[in-house]
């Protein structure tokens, strides 16, 4: 029978919590986080039993900068002994559920990991049992990790012990015992990842807040812990609800708290889509051989209409002023960050794509670049002359 997400999730544990929001807070700041090396956050899941992951709590797809995904599968828990016991179910749990998801088909064969997130846990017991699986993936073959354990060989006491533990529960879990193969192979994917959240002075929750501080304008940068805040809450409320989070989902719930700073990765982008507002902006004229006309009550009318309508129609005869109007707007949203104004008589291409190639964009997505500008920026797409865009 399926258990409930919201059961298996408990949306009050807190420190499950505090664990799924530290790796939102990296995919907010596409940075990296703990447990899968050299690649940034690119999307958080919590509670995906229901969805075939045997390791449920806290699933993260991490990418690298050649576009490589890889997975997190953890196991959350508080507190954590390491031994194979016959009591100690967590440990045993674990251990079952990282076998299980070793074998899942679709697994990536030295690119993937497992493992658990822990708080409280013995520290020989831990330095041990990272010592394990480095060694496992530091050795190429089953052979030069099996020497390792030989009389001459380099691993420890303690790190034999614990290697001894997971072979005992892994024998418990398995019809039949492992090879020596199977056990390399098991400890080479497994990671252990500490995490020190709930004590009064704890390390995490400061690196956490500073991550989110990188992601948020530096207007903003004040605001840094009631994001922080935030992400706990929809780390605790998904738990319940099976949620996934990628950046674009995380940008939109965070952006009516504070204004961000744009994905790093989008951020050239944006910076081509504001300097080609500007440049537009500068070729619209607003002057009569030098004579302005201040038209504050024509922009405030705008403004009201801009905040409470989806399509506005500026309109006028011609030589009115509608294109100086709608420069001035522009002008007023580029003081606040990246902007998407186009001109229809000054584009190129039959389609987005080869528009955003001619100007120089990287070939990301629109939906992505819209997600972004309109955090960072402003929400609205203006465009000048749209009576010249062609069907």
């Amino acid at each position: 029978m399926s258990q409930s997400s919201e059961l298996a999730g408990g949306e009050g544990f807190t420190y499950e919590g505090n664990a799924a929001a530290y790796y939102l807070a990296a995919l907010l700041a596409e940075t990296g986080a703990p447990g899968m090396p050299d690649r940034i956050v690119h999307n958080v899941a919590v509670q995906q039993r229901d969805f075939g992951e045997p390791l449920d709590d806290v699933m993260v797809d991490f990418r690298s900068v050649t576009g490589e995904m890889a997975r997190l599968s953890l196991q959350v828990k508080r507190s954590l002994t390491i031994s194979d016991a016959a009591s100690n179910s967590d440990f045993r749990d674990i251990v079952r559920d990282s076998w299980a998801t070793l074998a899942k088909p679709d697994f990536r064969e030295g690119i993937d990991r497992y493992g658990a997130a822990v708080g409280t846990i013995a520290t020989a017991k831990a330095r041990a049992l990272t010592t394990l699986c480095e060694l496992a993936r530091e050795s190429p073959a089953t052979e030069h990790f099996e020497s390792r354990f030989a009389s001459t060989g380099n691993a420890g006491p303690d790190v034999r012990a614990v290697r001894d533990d997971i072979v005992r529960v892994l024998n418990d879990t398995k019809e039949s015992a492992c090879s020596t193969r199977e056990v390399h192979r098991f400890l080479a994917h497994f990671v252990l990842v500490e995490f020190d959240f709930l004590q009064e002075g704890a390390a995490d929750p400061p690196t956490a807040i500073t991550s989110v501080r990188n992601s948020l304008a530096p207007s903003e940068a004040g605001k840094s812990p009631l994001v922080w805040s935030k992400l706990v809450e929809l780390a605790r409320a998904s738990a319940g609800k099976a949620g996934v989070f990628d950046r674009a989902r995380l940008v939109r719930v965070i952006s009516p708290l504070a204004r961000l700073r744009g994905a790093a990765s989008l951020r050239q982008d944006l910076d081509v889509l504001t300097g080609l507002a500007a440049g537009l902006v500068q070729g619209i004229q607003d002057d009569v051989t030098g004579t302005r006309i201040e038209r504050e009550k024509l922009a405030a009318g705008l403004d009201d209409k801009l905040a409470g309508f989806r399509v506005v129609q500026i309109r006028g005869l011609p030589g009115s002023g509608k294109s100086v109007l709608l420069r001035n707007s522009v002008q007023r949203a580029i003081s606040a960050g990246p902007v998407l104004f186009l001109k229809g008589d000054q584009l190129e291409g039959k389609s987005w794509r080869s528009f955003a190639t001619g100007i120089g964009l990287s070939g990301a997505s629109l939906h992505d670049l819209l997600v972004e500008i309109a955090a960072a920026g402003t929400s609205i797409f203006y465009v000048d002359a749209i009576d010249r865009v062609e069907k």
